[in-house]
């Protein structure tokens, strides 16, 4: 018998550096790019605002702190916050009979704590622990997804090899990979941190878009899931 044929998927992930990036420039990105899934992290009210224009789906929970998280969709999704060291990740779930799967497929966004906060034998720790928490709420569901979001980790880090075992990292598989973030927001980006690794979807490119404003460039991926 024939295989079913499978979904594409673009996701973008995209650090807003608490709304500093321009309203405008996230808005012109979306429509430029169109994404069927967003997920963002450093969330801010005027962030939040721009996106819940364009997205009817989701869920946006802008902060001050840099520890706002969002995932907005096209359409319905399923969201459940995963409760992990430090830093809460969130997690949108497609539904089959709502995006034209075969299976149920997750969304995991998650922002994993800079390594070089003090005291830097917590922020590892907790680094870890949020790996092993995202880990753990795979196995427990049985469930497929892309990873994506700020992991304040090139892949020579321990977590980003941990998670790396949860997943095919999408822009290095395709030979798509490109830095993401610089410590200033104008100028070349000087490594890559944000990521999309994933299970049980195949990744065929990656894209990196800079956001007017933020320190970090989007990470575009595209999948067939």
């Amino acid at each position: 018998s024939l295989a079913a044929p499978m979904a594409r998927l673009r996701v973008l992930t995209a650090n807003l550096l608490v709304d500093r990036a321009h309203p405008d420039a996230v808005t012109a990105m979306i429509g430029r790019h169109r994404p069927d899934i967003m997920a963002v992290q450093e969330l801010g009210d005027i962030g939040a605002e721009a996106i819940s224009g364009v997205y009817p789906h989701g869920h946006l929970e802008p902060r001050k702190d840099g520890f706002g998280l969002g995932i907005a969709a096209i359409k319905p999704v399923a969201i459940e916050p995963i409760e992990l060291p430090g830093r809460s990740g969130w997690v949108a779930t497609l539904e089959p009979e709502v995006w034209g799967l075969d299976r149920p497929f997750a969304i995991v966004n998650i922002h994993l704590i800079n390594p070089i906060d003090w005291p830097w034998v917590r922020s590892r720790k907790e680094r870890r622990g949020q790996v092993a928490g995202v880990a753990r709420y795979l196995v427990d569901r049985d469930v497929d997804a892309v990873i994506v979001g700020d992991m304040n980790s090139t892949p020579i880090w321990p977590e980003d090899r941990m998670l790396a075992e949860h997943g095919i990292d999408a822009a290095k598989a395709t030979g798509t990979a490109h830095r993401t973030w610089a410590h200033f927001v104008r100028g070349p980006r000087w490594i890559r941190i944000d990521h999309a690794f994933a299970s049980g979807a195949l990744p065929l490119s990656t894209e990196t878009v800079p956001v007017r404003g933020s320190d970090h460039r989007a990470l575009i991926v595209d999948l067939e899931v």
